[in-house]
């Protein structure tokens, strides 16, 4: 226990030299939860540093990210892959340690945490993903997958509604491979959490179907370790309430003024002389670096024992074998093969949509995912199977849970072999939004099947109408937006969003739409032309999705006016303005007056138009039929007619 104790205050003074060097950071948790995280790398997590991304090991959310410190100190202490010359980096430009933790491919972080109850969801993401690949690989005589997902969570995180959304799912999906352990320190940034959180979190759990765990002593390491392990024999997931100091062993130790600003030197002098912690600053002392090196055969025995798994299950399993790497290649280059050749035909793109969807599901098995609760209504369903009845299954009921739903796909993705979809009200898109910026900032392959896409909704009514939502989407970097206009054009979209590193939504519609004469490969290229005479060039109309018949509806009248008119349909700007800028300029040549139409914002179309106008929605619609709704906009066919030929002075 001494040993325990000595190496478990050489990580609080390493935690605290990183964060005076940075000048940055939260001493306050590093503090407190460093026997949790000794517990955890030291005791009992089955990961390897010489493999820190391998398929079997099990995975770590630092879900309250702000401690960020702490882990990159712990994963340096046990031999991962990082250097004191990292930790001297910590919250600096292009540093390997980021004031919050970011998976990449070349360290041991298992998913990318900053907002807080995210990293919750992830973890629910990584355990529904871990049990499904239980269920696709494990035997009844042969435990390939049995890892377990850990994650710390603090006050703040238990605040936030996405944490609830999120283990209310984990319990009700009796994730017993889940482990949340809970930094109980009562205080949160602005002071006592008992301000505003007085919550009885161990009725709360037990009321979402999780088992409860009590450690009183956050510092006993023992205690934490034998509470964690039975937490792993549990049928049910567990929280570990682990009862700590926030700010441990410094004169701010209990007060949130520890929670985000550096000790400084003289503090942390006064500190390290208290813990008994000997040393320059930055270096172990020789007894914790004993400890600390002597762990190395144990990851290495870990290491094997994976190896030897794998070499097992290939020799007894080829063919689940060749399956599973499979998986893990997640590849989609071929997917044209079974989309290229759909029937276009009369039909909504969210039936489209559907319908493809189950055309991908039935040639790939690892696309899995599901919808908030309007699977009836999106189409996003993948028919074969369900989750909630077994986890081979692969639809996901979420429940009304937006904000849990795109974070635990995040998740989900974050495991490894899968590729998930989620899928709500193009309207509702507001609710899952933090978690699509999560998607977009780790290049996470995730669908979005975003329908009811415009005031076509009609008497759903202004809550159900979506106007600024595509602008805001369109606006978040490394993010592709699809508005397809028809089947083949959907098709197209799920097409080129199965070949991203980055998330993908597609914007579909309620109500049917005519088939274009559209094209698979060129809808790919994300703009091209649909109609053009080839007479001379008055005018041009941009449009997406339903627009585009409106848009070769009105490229009609004003051609019985004399005007010569091309029509563009633009399923993708994202697609688009990575192409050549000679078949950019083929497409639109901006010394022609240009219009584009969509029945949203216009904020996303000025920059392919040099003059002409954005006819879009720039105010929030009204409860009506959708032929009424749209003539109040002044959306309709005549309106916009009557709007192009006064713009370019046309009787």
């Amino acid at each position: 226990m001494r040993t325990d104790n000595l190496c478990v205050n050489a990580l609080r003074i390493l935690s605290m030299d990183t964060i005076n060097n940075a000048k940055s950071g939260h001493p306050g948790i590093a503090l407190g939860a460093a026997p949790i995280l000794y517990s955890l790398y030291t005791k009992v997590l089955k990961v390897t540093p010489k493999s820190p991304k391998h398929i079997l090991r099990d995975r770590f959310v630092l879900s309250a990210g702000h401690g960020s410190a702490l882990l990159y100190a712990t994963l340096y202490s046990c031999g991962f892959n990082y250097t004191i010359e990292d930790l001297k980096g910590f919250r600096a430009l292009n540093t390997r340690c980021p004031g919050h933790p970011e998976a990449d491919e070349n360290n041991a972080i298992d998913a990318s945490t900053g907002p807080l109850g995210q990293g919750v969801a992830n973890a629910v993401g990584l355990a529904i993903a871990e049990k499904h690949m239980e269920a696709l690989f494990n035997k009844p005589d042969f435990k390939l997958f049995d890892n377990h997902t850990y994650c710390l969570v603090g006050d703040g995180c238990l605040m936030e509604g996405i944490s609830h959304e999120a283990l209310s799912l984990a319990g009700t999906l009796k994730l017993n491979n889940l482990i949340v352990i809970y930094d109980d320190n009562s205080i949160s940034l602005d002071g006592k959490t008992d301000m505003a959180f007085k919550q009885d979190t161990e009725m709360v759990f037990k009321g979402y179907g999780f088992n409860v765990i009590k450690v009183k002593d956050g510092n006993n390491v023992d205690k934490i370790t034998k509470a964690i392990n039975k937490a792993k024999l549990s049928l049910k997931p567990t929280l570990v309430m682990v009862k700590t100091t926030i700010g441990y062993g410094s004169s701010l130790a209990g007060n949130h003024k520890v929670h985000g600003a550096p000790l400084g030197e003289d503090e942390t002098l006064k500190l390290r002389t208290k813990l008994g912690v000997v040393g320059e600053p930055f270096m172990l002392n020789d007894k914790a670096k004993e400890v600390f090196d002597g762990l190395k055969p144990h990851y290495e025995q870990i290491n094997e024992e994976f190896e030897e798994k794998l070499k097992t299950y290939k020799k007894n399993y080829p063919n689940d074998y060749r399956s599973l790497n499979a998986y893990l290649k997640n590849d989609f280059s071929d997917v044209d093969k079974y989309l290229s050749k759909l029937e276009n035909k009369k039909v909504s793109t969210r039936v489209a949509s559907g319908e493809i969807l189950n055309v991908i599901a039935d040639n790939y098995s690892n696309l899995i995912g599901g919808c908030a609760d309007v699977a009836s209504s999106t189409k996003a369903k993948i028919y074969s199977s369900n989750f909630h009845e077994t986890p081979a299954g692969r639809n996901i009921m979420f429940g009304v849970r937006e904000h849990a739903m795109s974070a635990i796909g995040n998740g989900i993705a974050s495991f490894g072999g899968l590729t998930p979809f989620v899928s709500t009200f193009m309207a509702f898109t507001d609710y899952l939004k933090g978690g699509l910026r999560m998607s977009a900032l780790t290049n996470t392959r995730i669908l979005y099947v975003l329908t009811h896409d415009s005031l076509m909704v009609g008497k759903d009514g202004p809550t159900h109408q979506p106007i600024e939502q595509m602008a805001m989407l369109r606006s978040q970097p490394n993010t592709y937006v699809f508005r397809p206009a028809d089947l083949t054009e959907t098709a197209a979209a799920y097409s080129v969003a199965l070949n991203l590193n980055a998330p993908s939504c597609l914007a579909l519609t309620r109500q049917d739409l005519e088939p274009l004469n559209s094209s698979f490969e060129k809808a790919k290229q994300g703009a091209y032309v649909v109609k053009d005479e080839g007479k001379k060039l008055d005018a041009i109309l941009i449009a997406t999705g339903s627009e585009v018949q409106t848009a070769l509806e009105v490229a009609t009248e004003l051609e019985a006016s004399g005007l010569g008119v091309r029509v563009v349909s633009m399923p993708c700007m994202e697609v688009f303005d990575e192409q050549p800028e000679a078949y950019k300029k083929e497409v639109l040549n901006r010394e022609v007056p240009t219009f584009a139409i969509e029945l949203s914002s216009d904020l996303s179309f000025y920059k392919y138009i040099a003059t002409g106008d954005v006819i879009g929605v720039s105010a929030f619609a009204k409860s009506g039929d959708p032929a009424d709704v749209l003539k109040d906009a002044k959306m309709d066919v005549k309106s916009i007619v009557t709007r192009i030929k006064k713009q370019l002075k046309v009787k």
